[in-house]
């Protein structure tokens, strides 16, 4: 007990809040105990899985143990944010902490590291490279563990948290909303915790016709400044010395309602000057600068922004350090940046209660809606916080009020889809953790399915249909996976993509570029695939006939749009251009060109086991990653040269390091003084001074 509370003592936490307090008296710090932590936001829900890896990771006199811990979080950029934090914390007690969030085909060795930051994918990830060191974890924390009610995601973190109950381990889930609390707990064997103490009173509110109607009582009258009630809802707050989270259920809601946000006379000239060069920082990220770099940085110089999956990651960080430091007053978001980010503030307002889904529209459920607003009260900053929801009608009204009083909706198991099951499936097959049927069974018997369901009747049958396209595919025989099945498991990809490759590559005619970028963009991983407009058909038919591909449903006509998207991203079409022509926004982009170069690396590696090995897709991989034809990759190496600058560069004569090297005077006149000082920099080059060699 004590070695925790001394290493609090050291952060300044001489006082624990009550929930926190709570989950010691239960037992916390018994090492064989699991826990499930439901509690709002903002209320200590980190440090309770903090203190259980202090009491796993260091010993009485707060030296390492030789145990490990692993905090599992749900996105990369969480991940990041909270190595930063961790790093900070706790290297000075000699602990070892690392980040593992990248290349999902990699046998790191993370065997010398004490903590792990990582998420559900990763982690299953790495177990099937055979990880020796899983044997020394000893405590794993779980945040946002309600995630398993997740229709994509939640199957891999239910079988890694299955495969985790098998072994000695503590682990640790923290949640700010489940429906179902006890259900869960009880699946892990766990101890529950569920409190709804806050550090911030937080008022809950729904907004009509200019006056706020407090659910405990009390109304509040809000000034109408114009016509706008998200303006006037923001400027009340802002006067107050307060900000404010904006919740709309789309990419372009949350864009229009920044634009629509000029909060120019509510900032200082200090913060006016801050903003100038964030928005300076904005159009500097990409080059040439997008459309929507622009608006966004028109946005900032008013103190507002936008904050959604079409920005880059260093748009979306610059926009979270600029509210978090109180220079942009309101985001305007889509709910997903609720989704454990630790933005708080002072007001959050949710402006739809409804959203488009692949079902038509749907009311969004009201487990999204209280993470949404439980944003709300910054603990040392705010008196109070405030959650608001804008309705217009009645039946608006009484949906508001629900989801302000009620339960959030209980949490389900996904482990029936099908892409889940053939991926895990695969998976246990290829590390022999299943071996034979009754170890099948007695696995699918531990997971929250089973638990939920009581009738493994219809699991089974979605399972056998898993197990006969695994064999009939060739990638397990008799429970033993094959070659082609245990590298299709490392890989990290559905069994499913893995077949659409093996049989593109076997009916390809000619070997083209755009026809393995086809072929890629047939797989789920990339999906969804750009949208094909009844205008384009015909032109996409026609071009694919002539690469000799014979089937053209709607999906494969996407997939080829996609191929041809990515096709023009390599051959270095301006990205405006291709944003532009293609109809979308730049984190889309990035985001289609990752997964695109792991579905390359895949066909790379699947082709070398079936004997179409080829150098053009390594070169692919390459030049995916870069957005580059293959002359200027060795500049693109060097930080700071992109490939506008490359290309410059490159045309002008500069071709590789040691003319950077010797011409550094030529270089600034191509790329500019500014960025050609920090490139030398870089290479260990005094502006003016050569060196040559280094």
């Amino acid at each position: 007990m004590n070695k925790v509370l001394e290493v609090l003592n050291d952060f300044g936490i001489v006082e624990l809040r009550p929930p926190q307090k709570k989950a010691l008296e239960r037992g916390l710090l018994d090492k064989n105990k699991n826990f499930l932590i439901s509690i709002p936001t903002a209320s200590g829900k980190t440090l309770i899985g903090e203190m259980a890896l202090i009491n796993h990771l260091l010993d009485e006199n707060k030296k390492p143990t030789n145990k490990k811990g692993i905090f599992i979080v749900p996105l990369k950029a969480l991940a990041s944010e909270k190595y930063e934090e961790f790093k900070n914390k706790y290297e000075r007690y000699g602990l070892r902490i690392a980040l593992s969030i990248g290349d999902y085909d990699e046998d790191e060795d993370l065997s010398s590291y004490n903590l792990i930051i990582t998420t559900a994918e990763k982690l299953d990830s790495l177990w099937r490279h055979k990880i020796d060191w899983i044997n020394d974890v000893s405590v794993v924390v779980v945040d946002e563990i309600h995630l398993i009610n997740d229709e994509t995601r939640g199957g891999t973190l239910e079988i890694l948290l299955t495969k985790l109950k098998e072994f000695n381990i503590q682990i640790i889930g923290l949640s700010a909303t489940i429906g179902n609390p006890d259900e869960l707990a009880e699946w892990l064997n766990a101890e529950l915790i569920v409190d709804d103490w806050r550090p911030v009173e937080l008022k809950k509110g729904i907004y009509r016709e200019g006056v706020i109607e407090y659910i405990n009582g009390g109304n509040k009258e809000i000034e109408a400044i114009n016509d706008n009630d998200i303006y006037n809802l923001v400027v009340d707050c802002v006067k107050e010395g307060g900000c404010c989270l904006v919740f709309c259920n789309t990419k372009k809601g949350a864009v229009n309602e920044a634009k629509k946000l000029n909060l120019k006379k509510f900032l200082t000239n200090k913060e006016k000057r801050k903003l100038k060069e964030i928005a300076e920082e904005i159009l500097s990220i990409l080059e040439p600068p997008t459309e929507m770099c622009k608006t966004l940085a028109e946005c900032i110089l008013n103190g507002s922004a936008f904050h959604h999956a079409g920005l880059t990651y260093q748009h979306r960080k610059i926009v979270e350090d600029a509210f978090r430091e109180r220079l942009i007053k309101v985001i305007c978001a889509t709910p997903t940046l609720s989704a454990g980010l630790n933005l708080p503030c002072r007001r959050a307002i949710v402006k739809d209660l409804t959203r488009y889904t692949n079902k038509g529209i749907r009311p969004i459920p009201i487990m999204e809606i209280q993470q949404c607003i439980g944003r709300a009260g910054r603990p040392g900053l705010d008196p109070y916080g405030e959650g608001i929801i804008l309705v217009k009608n009645d039946r608006d009204y009484l949906r508001a009020y629900q989801a302000l009083t009620q339960r959030p909706e209980p949490i389900y198991s996904k482990l029936s889809n099908q892409a889940v099951l053939r991926t895990q499936l695969l998976g246990l097959i290829a590390t022999r953790e299943i071996r034979d049927e009754h170890d099948l069974e007695w696995f699918i018997k531990n997971t929250f399915y089973a638990y939920q369901y009581g009738n493994l009747r219809e699991v089974a049958k979605n399972i056998n249909e898993v197990i006969r396209f695994l064999e009939e595919n060739e990638f397990i025989v008799d429970f033993m996976p094959t070659e082609l099945g245990k590298r299709v498991s490392e890989l990290y990809i559905d069994p499913l993509s893995a077949k659409y490759i093996i049989d593109g590559l076997n009916e390809m005619e000619n070997e083209e570029e755009i026809y393995y970028l086809y072929l890629i963009s047939k797989t789920l991983e990339m999906m969804p695939n750009l949208r094909v407009y009844k205008s384009e058909e015909l032109d996409l038919i026609n071009e694919m006939e002539s690469l000799g591909i014979k089937s053209f449903e709607i999906e494969d006509l996407e997939a080829f749009k996609t191929a041809k998207m990515l096709y023009d991203w390599i051959n270095e079409v301006p990205e405006d251009e291709i944003l532009k022509k293609y109809k979308i926004e730049p984190g889309i982009l990035r985001y289609k060109v990752e997964n695109a170069i792991w579905m390359m690396h895949a066909l790379k590696e699947i082709a070398k086991i079936i004997g179409k090995s080829s150098d053009i897709p390594e070169k692919l991989e390459i030049r995916l990653e870069y957005g580059a034809k293959e002359d200027i990759i060795e500049l693109l190496s060097i930080k700071y040269i992109g490939r506008v600058r490359a290309r410059k560069l490159y045309n002008a004569g500069i071709r590789n390091v040691d003319d950077i090297i010797n011409n550094p005077s030529k270089v600034a006149s191509i790329i500019g003084e500014k960025i050609a000082k920090k490139i030398l920099d870089e290479l260990g080059v005094k502006f003016g001074q050569q060196k040559l060699n280094l």
